[in-house]
């Protein structure tokens, strides 16, 4: 029959208990079975005991069932060994050995397992190695104590065969790994049972461990007589921590009083030092006067280095808490960087360096735009994950060499050792890219931005706290000037640094928006005069900076990583509007711009044939202009492009030739098929023209078209033609145009010289 609550067998153990203690005060009967009957009496409660447990364990609040099951397992295997010892007794065979120690033995790594199924808080490796130290040393002592008091003597006063003697030599290992676990249940208190619970379970282990070692004692000195009062130690043991089990069912099926706070458990550790005094303590008292044979000899040394090995680790772990400590005294608990109690102290260090040194030192405060309408849109929670993404973002845009504080709330402050005004400028442009990307937060998307004041120090200010107040009243006066954006403390550097980095802020998106169009400018042949083809030019014109130059936005795009996208978006839409042109005029060709970055990317040239297919362009007519610096950067990898370029149909222009200074080897090398001068020796009336001259053989030696840029006037026109220029390209001719006008000035010329589609 299922038992529903372990109240009534805890009350049943209870009254047993009673009735057994006032049997053993009246005196056990004598007689020739009173052996029997004494151990059949210790039985019953190791039965009880364990429908306790296992019932405690079936209850669904209970968090350490296994430990209970495996309690109830050692209650039961002891029980099943003493109904066995009693059977030899009855029927007066030796009881050792025999089955019944099977059962006792079992017991206690039942026990043991019980012990260590019990949940416990994680802890770091030097914590765990110290704790595993301690429950070693205080094991191997009172093991060395146990052996010199008891097993020792009763081992050797004990003539055995060799399967009693490897028994014999059992109880004591197992009682060692019990007691380990013992250790370990008061060194490392289990998480979910509480004190009491804890307390009961220690002192049932105690007294079954400290009723085994009286009871070996006993038997040593041929004085243990069943039905005396130690007899009582076992069952009591079982009850103690049937006990145990009770009230730990009883803390999970209702709430328990919020008991004060108990004092701090100091003794645990001071107890490895209790342990090893007593060890010495004892050998002591028992050797008094004697030498320490070789096994004790080596049993001291190995409990002093145990012990030398836990002073080391806690030495350690307090080195490594200290360090702890002082991070988290140093650092933001939010978004892990620094806080803000040693920046005065840090930044002003770096401001007397740097007086030294004779350079500046930048201090950026950087303020999320719009952070509290975040935090009441989406709650704190959602803000607190947007600062510590932010912070990262910031960390990781900032020099390996400077310094990122969290200032207090939604601010922060960078502090960048040897940065001058134009460094600082675009690290500062550069924090503000990293803030304006979209952050993904769980399933939200946030738009948000920053801005940002700089502030150089000695310059703007002499001391720390002043150039942080500069740096935070310049952020003031960028956030009045629109947000997303920065200043200097220094109207004066304002002024030098604001226009590039305008443009650089105009520049980004301005794609996207739709600044940017294609002009085309003609490429006349010099022998006729006609119209041969047309060079695609990006323009932009900013609806807040106007029309800029690409000398001026060109730079920017290529050093902030812009180029890319910009260039594929110009090859797209020169090759779409070539092949829109071939129905009115079939056979015009198109030279596209390729940059640096765009051909060095890995697949530019199956981008290229993806986009001629996309729009059904013919790949002869079309011309890439590549620089020279672009192509004998690596010089291996560019000549496998272009000849898969070539093996495609596309012709390959070198751009900007006589600017890279490459040699006639290198040029013979590269399968091209047009050469281009660049325009400062077109331009240049110092320029000789034989160094023309033998760039245009140069070319026409290998086979190649020469294409002169940058022609403004007649006579440079008749000087190439003297020259048996083939090509050539200026505002002499046309101005860059949009397609529709372009268009219109080729249809003025004759298009017989061209080649059709």
């Amino acid at each position: 029959m299922a038992v529903r609550s372990p109240a009534s067998v805890l009350a049943l153990l209870t009254v047993y208990m009673v009735g057994y203690a006032i049997w053993l005060l009246l005196g056990a009967p004598a007689g020739d079975r009173t052996s029997v009957l004494a151990n059949l009496l210790l039985v019953p409660p190791f039965l009880l005991a364990t429908l306790v447990v296992w019932t405690v364990a079936r209850l669904p609040q209970v968090t350490a069932a296994p430990a209970w099951r495996w309690l109830g397992y050692g209650f039961l295997a002891w029980a099943l060994g003493g109904l066995i010892y009693s059977g030899y007794d009855l029927l007066g065979l030796p009881p050792f050995p025999s089955l019944a120690d099977v059962g006792y033995l079992a017991t206690l790594p039942c026990f043991a397992a019980g012990l260590t199924a019990l949940r416990r808080e994680r802890r770091g490796t030097l914590q765990t190695l110290s704790f595993l130290t301690d429950a070693a040393l205080v094991t191997l002592i009172l093991g060395a104590l146990g052996w010199q008091t008891f097993f020792q003597s009763t081992l050797a006063d004990t003539a055995q065969p060799v399967l009693a003697l490897w028994i014999s030599l059992a109880y004591p290992v197992l009682y060692l790994l019990l007691c380990a676990a013992t250790v370990t249940l008061a060194l490392w208190k289990p998480l979910g049972l509480r004190r009491r619970v804890i307390a009961l379970l220690a002192a049932g282990l105690l007294c079954f461990l400290g009723t085994n070692v009286l009871y070996f004692g006993a038997v040593a000195r041929g004085s243990y007589v069943p039905g005396t009062w130690l007899d009582l130690g076992w069952p009591l043991a079982a009850f103690l921590i049937a006990w145990a089990a009770y009230r730990c069912g009883e803390a999970a099926t209702r709430p328990q009083p919020n008991w004060p706070q108990l004092p701090s458990e100091w003794w645990k550790g001071l107890l490895p030092h209790y342990a090893v005094v007593a060890a010495f303590l004892v050998y002591l008292a028992l050797h008094l006067g004697a030498p320490l044979d070789r096994p004790q000899q080596v049993l001291l040394w190995l409990i002093v280095g145990l012990f030398a090995l836990r002073q080391l680790l806690v030495l350690t772990d307090n080195q490594r808490l200290q360090l702890h400590l002082t991070h988290r005294a140093e650092h933001d608990p939010l978004t892990g960087v620094r806080n803000r109690s040693d920046l005065e102290v840090d930044l002003q260090r770096q401001i007397d360096e740097a007086r030294t040194w004779n350079s500046v030192v930048a201090v950026l405060f950087i303020d999320l735009d719009r952070m509290k309408e975040i935090n009441d849109t989406f709650g704190h929670v959602v803000g607190d994950h947007l600062l510590q993404a932010l912070a990262t973002r910031l960390s990781e845009a900032l020099p390996a060499d400077a310094l990122l504080f969290r200032f207090g709330g939604d601010e922060f402050v960078a502090v960048l050792p040897r940065h001058d005004a134009a460094a600082a400028a675009r690290v500062a442009q550069t924090l503000l890219a990293a803030a304006s990307k979209a952050f993904q937060i769980g399933p939200e998307i946030l738009h948000v931005s920053a801005s940002l004041g700089i502030a150089l120090a000695p310059g703007d200010a002499e001391q720390a706290t002043a150039a942080i107040k500069q740096a935070d009243g310049a952020l003031y006066r960028a956030k009045q000037a629109g947000r997303d954006t920065w200043r200097f403390a220094s109207e004066q550097l304002n002024s030098l640094h604001m226009p590039q980095a305008q443009l650089e802020v105009q520049l980004r998106g301005a794609l996207e928006r739709g600044e940017f169009a294609m002009y085309f400018q003609p490429l006349i042949d010099l022998r006729s005069g006609r119209v041969r083809s047309f060079e695609a030019l990006m323009r932009w014109n900013s609806p807040v900076l106007g029309p800029v130059s690409p000398a001026d936005f060109i730079p920017v795009a290529e050093t902030r990583e812009m180029m890319g996208g910009l260039g594929h978006w110009a090859m797209r839409e020169s090759i779409r509007q070539m092949c829109a042109w071939q129905a009115a005029l079939p056979g015009v060709s198109v030279a596209v711009n390729v940059s640096a970055t765009q051909f060095a990317y890995e697949n530019f040239v199956a981008d290229t044939r993806a986009t001629l297919a996309e729009y059904g362009g013919t790949p002869g007519l079309l011309t890439l202009e590549i620089t020279e610096s672009a192509v004998l950067a690596d010089a291996m990898q560019a000549r496998q492009k272009l000849l898969e370029l070539r093996a495609l149909g596309v012709r390959v222009a070198l751009d900007d030739f006589g600017t890279g200074y490459s040699s006639l080897g290198q040029l013979r090398s590269l399968p091209v098929d047009v050469l281009k001068i660049d325009r400062v020796f077109i331009q240049d009336s110092n320029t000789d023209s034989a160094f023309i001259q033998a760039m245009i053989s140069m070319g026409h030696s290998l086979g190649l078209e020469v294409v002169a840029e940058g022609i403004e006037d007649a006579a440079t026109v008749a000087q190439l033609q003297a020259l048996r220029c083939d090509l050539g390209q200026g505002f002499y001719f046309a101005r860059p145009q949009p397609a529709g006008q372009a268009v219109a000035a080729m249809a003025q010329g004759s298009l017989l010289a061209l080649p059709r589609c």
